[in-house]
């Protein structure tokens, strides 16, 4: 089976909800491709992260109801795909940015629906706890730094363009050199994280471990050190923490904010958030 025809089968594989022979034809491509099972492992963190915000915060009628639509226009898109695979037409796969999203929706409206709890209706005015919307910020921050370490390539790999990311990041940029670690870098690209504001993702490689170093303006509202524990590496104060089965290390420098996002475990990771200047 092709990436494409696997995804729709991702989730009901997670759930135990396959036919047997379905089931094994899942297995044997997960065996052959990182990256269907990195989509696996990212769906679900996704739906974990969504229980435990749900439990914080109670939905209105009209986000309930946007959520519905936003569903429904996802149900008919995957029938006319449907339809269009019947007629032998191929049809570009979503990307698994979009389609975890659309999951993410889907659980909400399980969760609150199985709660039996009624969807308060909003005074104006009336906001969330303050408490539970940070953290559920903060979650969505991290989820957006994971899928990106995991789906993203690079856009330039060449050295002498980084520089140029300046304007859509508003830091100056340069390269960390992590070669005393074994880090060999392999390239860079801005990506969006939390609405309209961007990070520099610089990808690197040590040992076979995919290494993503995002690096940001530290004012741009990305409080991830609040989620993470303080740690100190020689002289330098670092934050890091396990988010989603992947390590996340965090520090600030004169006003521009770094975030690593790696499989190594957090020692190494703190160790290589320190040593960048």
């Amino acid at each position: 089976m092709s990436c494409r025809r696997i995804v729709p089968f991702l989730e009901p594989f997670s759930d135990g909800e396959l036919e047997p022979e379905t089931t094994l034809e899942v297995e044997r491509h997960l065996g052959d491709c990182s990256l269907c099972v990195e989509r696996l492992r990212l769906g679900k963190a996704v739906r974990s992260s969504v229980k435990r915000v749900v439990r914080k915060a109670e939905p209105s009628d009209a986000f309930r109801q946007r959520l519905a639509a936003a569903l429904d226009a996802a149900h008919q898109r995957e029938r006319e795909t449907r339809v269009l695979e019947r007629h032998g037409q191929r049809n570009q796969m979503l990307s698994w940015r979009t389609i975890l999203p659309t999951a993410a929706a889907a659980a909400l409206i399980v969760a609150w629906a199985g709660s039996g709890t009624k969807a308060p209706t909003a005074g104006r005015g009336e906001t969330q706890e303050p408490k539970a919307q940070l953290t559920a910020g903060i979650d969505q921050i991290l989820e957006e730094l994971i899928a990106h370490h995991v789906g993203n390539r690079p856009e330039v790999t060449e050295p002498t363009l980084v520089p140029e990311f300046e304007r859509e990041v508003g830091v100056p940029l340069k390269i960390p050199n992590l070669s005393r670690y074994g880090a060999r870098w392999e390239g860079g690209s801005v990506v969006p994280v939390r609405a309209d504001r961007r990070a520099a993702s610089l990808r690197y490689k040590l040992a076979g471990h995919r290494v993503t170093l995002y690096v940001y303006k530290s004012s741009a509202g990305y409080p991830i050190e609040r989620a993470l524990a303080k740690r100190h590496v020689g002289d330098e104060q670092v934050y890091v923490g396990s988010f989603r089965g992947y390590s996340i290390g965090a520090t600030e420098r004169s006003g521009v904010g770094y975030a690593l996002a790696s499989d190594l475990n957090d020692a190494e990771t703190a160790e290589l958030v320190a040593a960048i200047y």
